[in-house]
């Protein structure tokens, strides 16, 4: 029998994160209003709370607390599942690990304890933290899933907050270093500083993944033997986050799919959505965010009709499966015009249903996600506990290889450039494609290099930028790293008769990046050098500011400083031109590859979008299984489906607003072997094409944020 995963794709979810300190909480909980609101939305699969972060359980349970709401009326969750089962609506549970304040509460020896031997809510955190690490804490979820797959009739389970909220250094978390760290070489007390060049550190960092990826199958497993055909997804939102989360494919082993919440727009989405459809174990993955806008922070402030379409549709296009977060009212009750809202998106995706369960998403272009390179290498030891860690975010500069890959994944989508994003745990996919981006992917393993070298001896075409795998350095450039700049502004000079910049950028004026660059050895390099480095007039000094106060108040001016000197007062102009190489082109076996030594896609700029794609398209030889003569707000996707005879092409509105206007006169053509018999909308209504040359072009007058285009054979 095939899962209910597999063909239930309109999905949601109301968060019941809720206290009982007050008698009103959750008092008005109506399991009928709830049902009466799924329908009103077509839900097909609900995600429904028996416990939450607080830690209280929606069921009469004999291992922990249950909600003082509930009390006199112990089954209304019971009866809410029952509603939909026999509804045929598919029901998750949801259950919250690691995060439980009862728990945390209860029991102080199940505390995660920072570098400081403090628990989490010991300086008024609101989440209480407990160790997946703590053997007890393990049996009491054990005991809890036993209780809950009693008690209600489900479906699948969501284990939500699978990861490393913090780094822990409680008792259970040393005993497994003293005891695991010295088969690694590793020794003494659990680090403390975060240094990248240290191999305890580097060990702890191992162990942790290693961690959290046992407890994440163990408690599968117990999902499973329990309620034997149960499907188990396990939160994977911090697959996009720095290394403190601790997730690579470590948590997807233990998933039948993945996906999450995240909140950070509609580009971001379209990265995670290539992303996890190349990291989950079967189809669909699941993408979850807030109908809040912009996160459910907002607790009644309402994503517009158009932001809701954008979002459904872009996980529909990728072939996943769309879910919508609401919250409840702490009195338990909700806003019905939010559910009328969502059936209506939702009813417009319902003509695509059938096709996302056909289909391959096919590209051209793959883009590498090391799920072990979320750090920045080159940063100086830190201690674990600095406040910069609290944030995370790519813009505090902790993930150089991400942030890299999020602007190479923008700029081949406005370039109309199909492309797919492939991870380390399943390199041999790139065999399948015929260019590869390595966007500044630190300390790649030596079997990853020697994988990439026989992809480019078979004809694959490779682009490098930043930091580089030494084996192939040496064995593409022959080339030997040295050190990094001292200027972290630095840029790049085309060379003689090269049109790497394609004009935007010369000699007298190259293209500036806000970096470090790589230095390397001098001796006899292999290839073409396409630029070179140039460095500004003076070392980069104090930031600029036009007010004296703003930087004296944080830095101190030495006047004897090489950065004090400067050329022009507001910026750092190029001054110092080198032969250092910038941009190496060379062949290898039946392929070609470009290293530039600064991460060019990483800036969110028009010219350097420009360029980069311009190497694309050359390495790839101008060639793609589809293009588009449309804005660069609009983002394409193919699935090609040769079991059912057709191609199904995807056209999103990534533009960010509230209100999204249509847009109108879009060409865009694909590839294909012989003509199709018709070409229509996912609604049917037909469009004209032309096939020449193995190319179907298909002129489309409108579309309305969305559409799919369906081409028959």
């Amino acid at each position: 029998m095939e899962p209910w995963y597999k063909t239930k794709f309109r999905r949601t979810l109301m968060d019941m994160h809720i206290e009982d300190w007050d008698k009103t909480f959750l008092s008005e909980f109506d399991p009928e209003v709830y049902f009466k609101a799924l329908k009103e939305a077509k839900i097909s699969a609900a995600m429904i709370y028996v416990q939450s972060h607080v830690g209280l359980c929606y069921w009469p349970t004999e291992s922990g607390v249950m909600h003082k709401g509930f009390i006199g009326k112990e089954d209304a969750m019971k009866r809410l599942f029952n509603l939909c089962h026999d509804d045929g609506i598919n029901t998750i549970l949801y259950y919250s690990i690691i995060y439980n304040n009862r728990a945390y509460e209860l029991h102080p020896k199940w505390r995660m304890i920072d570098g400081k031997g403090r628990g989490s809510r010991d300086y008024g955190g609101r989440y209480g933290l407990n160790c997946p690490n703590n053997k007890d804490y393990l049996e009491f979820v054990k005991k809890q899933i036993a209780e809950f797959s009693d008690y209600f009739d489900y479906d699948g389970i969501f284990f939500d907050m699978t990861f490393w909220p913090e780094v822990c250094y409680c008792d259970s978390c040393k005993e497994r270093w003293e005891k695991e760290a010295p088969t690694y070489g590793a020794k003494g007390e659990l680090p403390k500083t975060v240094n990248w060049k240290d191999h305890n550190w580097k060990t702890f960092i191992k162990l942790r993944h290693e961690w959290i990826g046992e407890f994440a199958k163990t408690i599968t497993n117990e999902a499973k033997r329990l309620k034997p055909g149960v499907s188990v997804e396990h939160q994977y939102g911090s697959s996009m986050n720095f290394w403190r989360f601790a997730n690579n494919e470590n948590v997807t082993l233990a998933s039948d799919y993945v996906g999450t919440d995240l909140y950070g727009g509609i580009k971001e989405q379209s990265f995670a959505c290539k992303a996890w459809y190349n990291l989950t174990q079967n189809q669909p993955f699941q993408y979850m965010t807030s109908r809040c806008y912009p996160s459910l922070s907002e607790h009644t402030t309402t994503k517009t009709y158009d932001q809701l379409r954008q979002c459904v549709a872009m996980t529909c296009l990728h072939h996943g499966a769309p879910l919508l977060i609401d919250a409840i009212d702490p009195v338990g009750t909700i806003d019905d015009t939010v559910y009328k809202t969502i059936g209506k998106v939702f009813g417009e995706v319902i003509p695509m249903e059938p096709y996302l369960t056909h289909g391959k998403l096919t590209w051209d272009v793959s883009l590498y996600f090391d799920l072990n390179g979320k750090m920045d290498i080159e940063a100086k030891e830190y201690d674990v506990l600095d406040p910069a860690l609290n944030g995370g975010t790519p813009e505090g500069g902790t993930m150089p290889h991400y942030i890299a890959l999020r602007g190479a994944s923008d700029s081949l989508a406005r370039h109309h450039i199909p492309y797919g994003i492939i991870n380390n745990w399943k390199i041999e996919q790139l065999k399948e494609h015929k260019t590869l981006v390595l966007s500044d992917v630190p300390e790649m393993l030596p079997e990853q290099a020697s994988f990439i070298l026989d992809y480019l001896r078979d004809g694959g075409n490779v682009y490098i930028s930043g930091h580089i795998s030494p084996v192939l350095l040496k064995e593409l450039f022959n080339a030997e790293w040295d050190r990094y700049t001292y200027e972290n502004i630095t840029y790049m000079s085309p060379a003689n008769n090269s049109n790497i910049m394609q004009g935007l950028f010369t000699q007298k004026h190259p293209l500036i990046m806000f970096e470090h660059a790589p230095i390397l050895k001098k001796g006899n390099i292999k290839g073409e050098i396409l630029a070179t480095l140039v460095l500004p007039y003076t070392p980069p000094g104090v930031p600029a500011s036009v007010f004296p106060t703003d930087v004296l108040a944080k830095y101190y001016i030495d006047k004897k400083s090489p950065n004090y000197p400067f050329a022009t007062i507001h910026a750092n102009p190029p001054g110092i031109y080198t032969d250092q190489p910038a941009i190496i082109k060379a062949l290898y076996g039946k392929g070609k590859v470009i290293w530039s030594a600064l991460p060019i896609e990483k800036a969110d700029r028009f010219q350097h979008s420009e360029i980069f794609a311009g190497i694309i398209r050359y390495l790839s030889g101008d060639d793609f299984q589809f293009g588009a003569d449309c804005p660069i707000s609009i983002e394409c996707i193919l699935f090609d489906d040769p079991e059912n005879k057709q191609k199904l092409f995807g056209l999103i509105e990534t533009r960010e607003d509230t209100i999204i206007p249509p847009t109108y006169d879009l060409r865009v053509w694909i590839k294909s072997t012989e003509p199709p018999k018709k070409v229509h909308t996912v609604d049917g209504s037909d469009l004209p094409f032309d096939y020449r040359e193995n190319k179907i072009t298909i002129d489309i007058p409108k579309i309305n944020i969305y559409d799919m285009i369906i081409i028959k054979y």
